[in-house]
Protein backbone atom coordinates (compact mmCIF):
# COMPACT_ATOMS: atom_id res chain seq x y z
CA UNK A 1 0.00 0.00 0.00
CA UNK A 2 1.11 3.49 -0.66
CA UNK A 3 -0.67 6.35 1.12
CA UNK A 4 -0.47 9.67 0.01
CA UNK A 5 1.67 11.23 2.42
CA UNK A 6 4.07 7.86 1.74
CA UNK A 7 3.64 9.13 -1.87
CA UNK A 8 4.24 12.96 -0.89
CA UNK A 9 7.46 12.00 1.19
CA UNK A 10 8.91 10.36 -1.80
CA UNK A 11 8.80 13.41 -4.14
CA UNK A 12 10.32 15.48 -1.27
CA UNK A 13 12.93 12.60 -0.90
CA UNK A 14 13.29 13.28 -4.91
CA UNK A 15 13.92 16.74 -4.49
CA UNK A 16 16.36 16.62 -1.90
CA UNK A 17 18.53 13.97 -3.75
CA UNK A 18 18.35 16.68 -6.76
CA UNK A 19 19.07 19.68 -4.66
CA UNK A 20 22.13 17.69 -2.98
CA UNK A 21 23.70 17.52 -6.61
CA UNK A 22 22.92 21.08 -8.00
CA UNK A 23 22.88 23.44 -4.33
CA UNK A 24 26.10 22.81 -2.44
CA UNK A 25 27.94 24.90 -5.57
CA UNK A 26 25.26 27.01 -6.84
CA UNK A 27 26.66 30.02 -8.14
CA UNK A 28 25.04 33.15 -6.89
CA UNK A 29 24.50 31.97 -3.46
CA UNK A 30 26.35 31.74 -0.57
CA UNK A 31 27.56 28.63 0.74
CA UNK A 32 25.38 29.10 4.04
CA UNK A 33 21.94 30.01 2.02
CA UNK A 34 23.08 27.02 -0.26
CA UNK A 35 23.33 24.73 3.22
CA UNK A 36 20.36 26.39 5.06
CA UNK A 37 18.09 25.33 2.17
CA UNK A 38 19.71 21.76 2.16
CA UNK A 39 19.34 21.51 6.31
CA UNK A 40 15.43 22.52 5.73
CA UNK A 41 14.63 19.52 3.55
CA UNK A 42 16.42 17.21 5.72
CA UNK A 43 14.64 18.70 8.94
CA UNK A 44 11.41 18.30 6.81
CA UNK A 45 11.86 15.02 5.62
CA UNK A 46 12.69 13.64 9.29
CA UNK A 47 9.23 14.96 10.32
CA UNK A 48 6.93 15.06 6.79
CA UNK A 49 3.68 13.10 8.51
CA UNK A 50 4.37 14.11 12.05
CA UNK A 51 4.57 17.03 12.96
CA UNK A 52 2.26 19.99 12.55
CA UNK A 53 3.83 21.91 10.10
CA UNK A 54 5.49 20.13 7.86
CA UNK A 55 3.15 20.71 4.94
CA UNK A 56 3.55 24.90 5.50
CA UNK A 57 7.38 24.31 5.70
CA UNK A 58 8.19 22.50 2.26
CA UNK A 59 6.12 24.96 0.84
CA UNK A 60 8.70 27.36 1.84
CA UNK A 61 11.05 25.42 0.66
CA UNK A 62 9.37 25.34 -2.43
CA UNK A 63 8.86 29.05 -2.95
CA UNK A 64 12.41 29.43 -2.09
CA UNK A 65 13.28 26.99 -4.69
CA UNK A 66 11.33 28.89 -7.22
CA UNK A 67 12.49 32.16 -6.26
CA UNK A 68 16.05 31.71 -5.79
CA UNK A 69 17.30 28.62 -7.26
CA UNK A 70 15.03 28.97 -10.63
CA UNK A 71 17.38 25.92 -12.75
CA UNK A 72 15.93 24.06 -10.08
CA UNK A 73 12.43 24.38 -10.80
CA UNK A 74 11.47 22.82 -13.84
CA UNK A 75 12.81 18.96 -11.61
CA UNK A 76 10.77 20.28 -9.35
CA UNK A 77 7.70 17.58 -8.82
CA UNK A 78 4.61 19.81 -9.41
CA UNK A 79 2.30 17.73 -7.15
CA UNK A 80 4.31 19.41 -4.30
CA UNK A 81 3.17 22.45 -4.92
CA UNK A 82 -1.07 20.74 -4.46
CA UNK A 83 0.32 19.42 -1.49
CA UNK A 84 1.69 21.88 0.00
CA UNK A 85 -1.41 24.71 -1.35
CA UNK A 86 -1.56 27.80 0.26
CA UNK A 87 0.70 30.17 -1.77
CA UNK A 88 1.92 27.17 -4.20
CA UNK A 89 -1.07 26.58 -5.78
CA UNK A 90 -0.37 30.16 -7.69
CA UNK A 91 1.98 28.16 -9.97
CA UNK A 92 -0.52 25.70 -10.61
CA UNK A 93 -2.89 26.47 -13.39
CA UNK A 94 -6.94 26.15 -13.26
CA UNK A 95 -6.91 22.84 -15.21
CA UNK A 96 -4.33 21.43 -12.90
CA UNK A 97 -5.97 22.19 -10.04
CA UNK A 98 -9.11 20.88 -11.40
CA UNK A 99 -7.45 17.02 -11.64
CA UNK A 100 -5.99 17.36 -8.53
CA UNK A 101 -9.14 18.08 -6.63
CA UNK A 102 -10.58 15.25 -8.81
CA UNK A 103 -7.65 13.45 -7.36
CA UNK A 104 -8.05 14.03 -3.76
CA UNK A 105 -11.24 13.52 -3.85
CA UNK A 106 -11.16 10.34 -5.67
CA UNK A 107 -8.39 9.22 -3.70
CA UNK A 108 -10.80 9.70 0.10
CA UNK A 109 -13.43 7.78 -1.47
CA UNK A 110 -11.60 5.07 -2.39
CA UNK A 111 -9.70 4.86 0.31
CA UNK A 112 -12.86 4.69 2.90
CA UNK A 113 -13.96 1.94 0.97
CA UNK A 114 -10.62 0.05 0.01
CA UNK A 115 -7.52 0.74 2.71
CA UNK A 116 -5.43 -0.67 0.02
CA UNK A 117 -5.92 2.22 -2.57
CA UNK A 118 -3.05 3.53 -4.21
CA UNK A 119 -2.07 6.92 -4.91
CA UNK A 120 0.36 6.98 -7.37
CA UNK A 121 -2.04 4.75 -9.49
CA UNK A 122 -5.06 6.77 -8.74
CA UNK A 123 -2.93 9.69 -9.78
CA UNK A 124 -2.00 8.18 -13.40
CA UNK A 125 -5.30 7.15 -13.98
CA UNK A 126 -6.69 10.57 -13.59
CA UNK A 127 -3.92 12.32 -15.15
CA UNK A 128 -3.98 10.06 -18.24
CA UNK A 129 -1.03 8.33 -17.47
CA UNK A 130 -1.61 4.82 -17.97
Amino acid sequence: MQSRIEYYRQLVTQLQQQCLAIVPNHPGHTEESNQQLLDDLQAVLADFGHGPDYIELTGQILQRIISHYPDITPVMHRDLLWFCGGQCLHYLGDEEMDRYQLLEDRYFEKAAAEPNTRYRDLRAQIFGLH
